[in-house]
């Protein structure tokens, strides 16, 4: 048996042991408290919503061997970026998010709040991970299914809500870390009161050389370490406006550098926003919530093309400059109506404007065309929705969603730079869609212990600008924009169960989803020379472009476990089994498996935590393989890795901590590109370092 495999097994009986033995356990059982979610958009107990719902709280978070957020969210079954590389050295575009198997691609099928703002980048949908300091993280909420249906637009998965901690009286923290690969990152956070103003700040700054990214018998002269930097600081506020109001704000600045991997492969963002939200409740009952925020970056990003042997490269494209913007409003009412209603009604709106300009075909030294493309999006939607409960064990949901979108002012140039003529001046007709998506929830509580719940629903999300008007590059693949993308729509239907015991709690979830339009990377021929629509493609170079697919279904069993023996010992398991098909498409696709899906996702994790002895966590993680590509032709093989995390305390308010990621070391592919040439994952990594509260 190979040391993961060990390992991993060895996890899950310590984990079982321990909950086997609590039927001989004589001491006090220790009850697991009720928890209120707020990413279902409407504030309820975890027990009550008819969804698949994860929460991580603070102490799991601290002592989760993870030093990014998309690291940390990894233990949820079913979570998936686009590559399975860390967001450390991943290029920002492979970094969208999936839930559920509904197949990972740079733009993300789930939407990423952090502190009630949308964390998708506005003009790609991808997810700045860095912008999210784990040192300031106090929970994490990953609903599934049709509990996110509220939200609207990006939510076909579900919603991740990532919270930060609340500015407190007095309080000071600074936390520090560093690690193999020229790794480290320093945090820090105060907050103080003014009166009745509550004021934080925190910042923080990472860096990692990070790792070669190409495997190891591949490489050539050009291949080297593909690292990251990021800084970030925010500006936190809030204080009451009455004797039942409350009201937030905050801003920041972040930027993020980053080398892909080879001298001239680099790209770098910089963003600002400021946000806003206000919680005011009645006399009579009622709930209103005032939210609104602003958006800026720009991003640039360098691509070249690599020889066959990788000991030479030449400049391919260089996206210069991608400016974008983004401004979102809404409105929230909640009152609960007797004993058996909770209303809920709302309107919420965002804008997002963006274009792409880059230099591309790159002929004797020097771009001879640039290419500029873009537009604007606006969006729509007004929700309402009812929580009937005719009976303490029956409890109904019944709501929908209206939603308007529309594409305006979008356009495509290109330019011969070495002699001025014009190629291509399109203006694209505006584009308008209206969607209503309904939905409906059902939860019986069987038992004291036992509940079954179960749910219809629709959503659906919109092309994003970077999907509709910026080709982009990996490697010497191609991918062209399509700006006659249509909207994804999903229908699906759910069933499960929820058993709580004392020290114990288990959750299983089957669903059924069918997509229709799927935006796909769709193979269009292979280089070397000229393709269409992708212009000229390298020797082993693929032209894929974007397309909707006609129709996908997604099958999938859901469980996880947890379990608590005492004060100090917890476990928990985690599985997603997923069956990704598409059902209905052009060419040779139908029948095929999703690209980027696996069909089995295990985590496994023990964990220790003692005032005064210290922490640990052991924690295993597999995937199976998955299709690199819509062909099924290249495919991405198995994999498990074991992390591992303790810390002891040395002085009141400050700890030190350690830990690996990936501690036997094991390799394992996370993309293969058109020639072959395949992308690894990280290897070993340790840190170390402290964390202090005052």
């Amino acid at each position: 048996m190979s040391p993961v495999c060990l390992l991993l097994s060895l996890v899950l009986a310590g984990g079982l042991s321990c909950g086997m033995a609590l039927a001989d356990q004589r001491e006090e059982p220790v009850v697991m408290d009720e928890v209120t979610v707020s990413a279902a958009r409407t504030s309820q107990a975890l027990g009550e919503l008819p969804a698949q719902t994860t929460v991580l709280e603070a102490g799991q978070i601290r002592q989760a061997p993870a030093l990014s957020a998309d690291e940390l969210l990894r233990q949820v079954p079913g979570f998936s970026l686009f590559r399975r590389a860390s967001s450390a050295v991943a290029h920002p575009t492979t970094q969208g998010v999936s839930l559920r198997g509904l197949g990972a691609s740079g733009a993300s099928r789930a939407l990423v709040l952090l502190d009630g703002m949308p964390l998708n980048d506005p003009f790609g949908s991808w997810v700045a991970w860095s912008r999210v300091r784990l040192a300031s993280l106090e929970r994490v909420e990953v609903v599934r299914g049709g509990g996110a249906q509220l939200w609207g637009n990006y939510t076909l998965g579900g919603v991740i809500n990532l919270v930060t901690a609340q500015p407190q009286e007095r309080a000071f923290s600074l936390s520090g870390v560093a690690g193999n690969g020229r790794t480290g990152s320093l945090d820090f956070a105060a907050g103080d009161r003014l009166g009745s103003t509550s004021v934080g700040l925190e910042g923080g700054y990472s860096t990692t050389r990070g790792y070669p990214t190409v495997r190891a018998n591949q490489r050539g002269s050009i291949d080297r370490e593909a690292g990251s930097q990021s800084q970030t600081l925010r500006l936190k506020l809030s204080r009451p406006f009455s004797s039942a109001g409350q009201l937030y704000l905050h801003a920041g600045l972040w930027r993020e550098e980053r080398d892909n991997g080879t001298p001239l492969a680099q790209n770098s963002t910089r963003a600002g926003f400021v946000g806003g939200s206000a919680i005011l409740r009645t006399a009579a009952g009622s709930r209103w919530a005032f939210s609104s925020f602003v958006q800026a970056q720009g991003f640039d990003s360098f691509f070249s093309s690599a020889a066959a042997d990788r000991n030479a490269e030449v400049p391919a494209l260089d996206q210069y400059d991608m400016p974008a913007k983004a401004a979102g409003a809404s409105v929230e009412w909640s009152r609960p109506v007797g004993a058996t209603h909770l209303l809920a009604a709302g309107v919420d709106g965002r804008w997002v404007k963006g274009e792409s300009d880059e230099y591309f075909r790159y002929v004797e030294g020097h771009f001879t065309r640039q290419r500029q493309a873009g537009g604007a999006q606006q969006a729509l939607g007004l929700y309402v929705q009812e929580v009937f409960i005719p009976h303490p064990r029956w409890q109904f949901t019944l709501g929908g969603r209206l939603d308007w979108w529309r594409n305006a002012a979008s356009f495509r140039r290109e330019q011969d730079l070495d002699n001025g003529q014009s190629l291509r001046d399109d203006g694209f007709a505006d584009r308008r869609r209206q969607v209503f998506d309904p939905k409906a929830g059902l939860r019986f509580k069987a038992t004291d212990r036992l509940s079954l719940r179960g749910a219809l629903y629709r959503s659906f999300r919109t092309p994003t600008l970077n999907e509709l008007f910026r080709p982009f590059r990996v490697r010497n693949d191609i991918t062209e924009a399509n700006e006659g993308l249509e909207p994804e729509r999903l229908s699906g239907a759910e069933a499960g169960l929820d058993y709580q015991f004392p020290a114990l709690s288990a959750h299983l979830t089957g669903y059924w989803n069918e997509v229709e339009d799927m935006v796909f990377n769709l193979t269009q021929g292979r280089g070397p020379g000229q393709v269409s629509p992708c212009g000229f493609v390298p020797d082993g170079g693929l032209c894929r472009q974007r397309q909707n697919l006609e129709k996908v279904r997604v099958r999938g069993l859901e469980a996880e476990l947890k379990g608590q023996r005492g004060p100090a010992w917890t476990w928990a398991a985690g599985y997603l089994f997923t069956h990704s098909r598409i059902i209905t498409a052009l060419g040779d696709l139908e029948g095929k498996d999703l690209p980027q899906v696996p069909a089995h996702h295990l985590t496994l994790q023990l964990s220790y935590a003692h005032p005064a002895r210290g922490r640990f966590t052991v924690q295993g993680r597999y995937m199976s393989g998955q299709f690199e590509d819509d062909l099924n032709a290249l495919e991405l093989g198995w994999f498990g890795v074991v992390d591992f995390f303790a810390s002891r305390p040395v002085a009141k308010g400050i700890e030190v901590f350690f830990q690996v990621e990936n501690l036997f070391d094991q390799s394992y592919e996370v993309g293969i590109s058109g020639d072959g040439v395949v992308s690894v994952g990280a290897p070993r990594w340790f840190q170390g370092g402290f964390r202090m509260a005052l």
